[in-house]
């Protein structure tokens, strides 16, 4: 066993949590600190710019989703296994995901064919669409790296090398902050310009992980001879991958639905709504990489039958994550007019994103709840009820309240409809966890390590 698995297995669980966490959210948050700054160069080519990337961002969020259906499902049951001592079993997981992710990465190519018509639908106008057709059409190329990228991001973590996922996110995204301007201006490729430089980005990143593997630096062995096809690790992946991956589908639904509800207001709505998802984005990239690490220690063990390692860590994991979704939200709201001043110079554009950027923070704070809820859920075979709350606070909840809101208050209810959703949200699941609290911990005595069947939710 090396020093990382010991870690998970015996370590203080402080330790484990901060060292398995900490890395991970440096990187998203790098991430969404790019993201952050390609919205904010893009933005001073003007609102119909802004506008094409407000457009784009939901296929462009949905579409990666892909390599997290198979990345973290798989890091889950890869870190079960590991818990439970199957070794071999995990290397078979490992190879076949990696080669599905690959699969999938070819085949999302033909949406290239219906790119307009999608775009119209997710509600481009005549004037923002020739600039969405340009960005969109090349990060869909990008895909080809991107789905594998995050795919390999969650295989490398799943074995605890939690430090090389980080630094492919952060020299990728380095890379592409400093590119960006130099292909937007001096190389006057426009919105162009900074597609491709996240293409790059994602090849370097895919560069960094891949060598991992193929030079026998990990505990694991990619080999093509374990590539199966076979219901046994199939199943467990997808019973952890798509509620991860649905969560991810609804918030690009969401985005998207949005859009569309918006777009009677105008462009600069539109904007506006775009900048402040760029931002919440951002952060809630911080609960999300926190939670990465805590799916990966509770796999572990939970796998290894460590029931009382799994408590202490969930107590803490959701302490932690409420009290930084406090900050951040606070954070968000006192700093909403410089931040989106810095994206635009339209006073409307400043004055609605301000709006769109306090009613998206206002009760961020459950996103913490939720999203431990959900991955503690997930790992302990809970998988339908894991479901159901993936896909309620930007699916089932949030878009009947979105169309209300927008009825009974015009643009403001647009604004505010994430608020609403977030607090009905987390009410259902307090009272589903108030009321299943002895039967999941029944449950947890009664399954066997490394089981791959349906919790009794």
């Amino acid at each position: 066993m090396n020093k990382r698995l010991a870690m998970m297995e015996s370590g203080k669980v402080n330790t484990a949590l901060l060292y398995l966490g900490m890395p991970t959210i440096v990187g998203l948050l790098m991430t969404g600190f790019y993201n952050f700054i390609d919205s904010f160069f893009v933005a001073q080519l003007g609102t119909a710019a802004m506008g094409a990337i407000s457009i784009a961002y939901p296929l462009v969020t949905f579409i990666p989703g892909i390599g997290l259906l198979f990345g973290n499902g798989a890091a889950a049951y890869i870190s079960e296994l590991l818990g439970a001592g199957e070794k071999k079993k995990a290397e078979i997981v490992l190879s076949s995901t990696l080669f599905y992710c690959v699969l999938a990465s070819v085949g999302f190519q033909f949406v290239l064919l219906f790119l307009r018509p999608l775009l119209r639908a997710m509600g481009a106008s005549a004037e923002v669409m020739p600039y969405a057709m340009d960005y969109t059409g090349i990060l869909i190329v990008g895909f080809l790296f991107q789905i594998p990228s995050i795919c390999l991001m969650n295989l490398v973590r799943a074995e605890g090398a939690v430090a090389l996922s980080t630094w492919s996110q952060i020299v990728g995204s380095v890379v592409n902050i400093i590119l960006d301007p130099i292909f937007i201006w001096p190389l006057k490729m426009g919105i162009v310009g900074a597609a491709v430089t996240d293409v790059i980005g994602q090849f370097i990143s895919v560069a960094i992980l891949l060598p991992y593997y193929l030079r026998g630096k990990s505990y694991l062995t990619l080999s093509v001879k374990n590539i199966r096809f076979q219901s046994w690790f199939i199943k467990p992946i997808l019973k952890t991958g798509i509620p991860i991956f649905t969560i991810n589908l609804f918030q690009s639904l969401s985005i998207s639905a949005a859009n569309v509800v918006a777009a009677p207001y105008g462009d600069n709505t539109i904007a506006a709504l775009g900048i402040a998802n760029r931002m919440v984005g951002m952060t809630t990239f911080a609960i999300t990489g926190f939670s990465r690490g805590y799916q990966t220690f509770i796999s572990y063990n939970y796998g290894a039958r460590h029931f009382d390692r799994i408590k202490e860590a969930t107590r803490k994991a959701y302490l932690w994550a409420i009290s930084g979704g406090v900050i951040l939200a606070v954070l968000q709201i006192l700093f909403a007019q410089p931040i989106v001043a810095a994206f635009s110079r339209d006073p409307a554009v400043i004055k609605l994103g301000i709006r769109a950027m306090i009613g998206a923070s206002v009760l961020f704070f459950t996103y913490g709840f939720q999203a431990m809820a959900i991955v503690y859920l997930l790992c302990i075979k809970y998988s339908k009820s894991g479901f159901v709350f993936s896909i309620s606070r930007q699916g089932i909840i949030y878009l009947p309240i979105l169309i209300l809101m927008e009825r009974l208050w015009m643009e403001n209810g647009i604004y505010y409809a994430q608020a609403v959703a977030d607090l009905i949200t987390t009410f259902v699941m307090l009272v589903f966890f108030v009321w299943t609290r002895q039967k999941r911990a029944d449950a947890l005595r009664e399954i066997p390590a490394a089981d791959d069947g349906e919790g009794k939710s």
